[in-house]
């Protein structure tokens, strides 16, 4: 008889990686690659003014996290966290480097970067917004 039962998410998520692994192997004979991470902090001294996350896999750097203590912008520090995580991608031997960000959150700053819509989801994560799906070739 087969149960469904709530589990710790760590527990559950190994085991649903696991699967996924086996699969992608067996479908396209390409074994599985260990994600690396990045995070990047930025500081006035002791004051935290902003930072970047972002992890990769295989050939795609994904940024988590960007932002930057508004009375920080305009002053070249996200640009400068977004070249760090790029220097990373290619250190990582990454292709492709990925963002999701909401309508309004510096769409044109990415763009400025180089990066391109490649998607959009109307009305997510709430009504009346819409989340971008952007990219960058490397």
């Amino acid at each position: 008889m087969i149960e469904f039962k709530e589990i710790d998410f760590k527990e559950n998520e190994r085991n649903i990686i696991a699967f996924l692994d086996a699969h992608q192997t067996e479908a396209t004979g390409v074994e599985q690659a260990i994600p690396t991470h990045f995070s990047i902090g930025a500081y006035d001294g002791t004051k935290y003014i902003g930072g970047i996350t972002a992890n990769n896999w295989m050939n795609t750097t994904h940024i988590s996290l960007l932002a930057v203590d508004k009375e920080y912008r305009k002053d070249g520090l996200g640009s400068n966290l977004l070249i760090q995580a790029e220097n990373y991608a290619k250190s990582q031997n990454a292709e492709i480097i990925t963002i999701h960000i909401q309508d309004y959150q510096a769409r044109t700053f990415y763009e400025k970067h180089g990066y391109h819509i490649f998607g959009a989801l109307p009305d997510s994560p709430f009504k009346g917004t819409t989340k971008y799906y952007l990219a960058k070739q490397l």
